[in-house]
């Protein structure tokens, strides 16, 4: 079977869309009306913002690329399952751009990253 190839991403595309993902994130944890629900949530937020500021940090220690501006547009309500794909996605794609450096301990994040987002799909799912 072949592995799956992603476009090429950027340090600053990896910075932009893991605090994309976080404050849609944060707006369905601030819209759910299930406690267990709304806990689960926060849980995530917090695993990904932890995940997200490790990045950031060691692709800039890497790289000695800063961010300096996030184009994150408008972000609107989205469901559980299409943000967990996202996640998903975007842990691929910055694993393979680690793999690509050889950055391992920023391939492993990203692992840690797509599994956040399956645990988010399996909470989509019990919703």
């Amino acid at each position: 079977m072949a592995t799956k190839k992603f476009v090429a991403i950027t340090e600053k595309e990896i910075y932009t869309e893991l605090h994309k993902i976080l404050l849609c994130l944060k707006l369905n944890h601030y819209r759910t009306k299930s406690f267990a629900a709304h806990s689960a949530l926060g849980r995530i937020y917090d695993a990904i913002n932890n995940l997200a500021d490790s990045i950031t940090e060691k692709l800039i220690g890497y790289s000695d690329v800063y961010p300096d501006q996030f184009n994150i547009g408008v972000i609107a309500n989205e469901g559980l399952k299409s943000l967990s794909m996202k996640m998903i996605n975007l842990g691929n794609q910055i694993e393979e751009y680690a793999d690509e450096k050889g950055y391992i301990d920023i391939e492993n994040l990203a692992q840690e990253l797509s599994g956040e987002g399956a645990q988010l799909s399996y909470l989509a799912n019990l919703s």
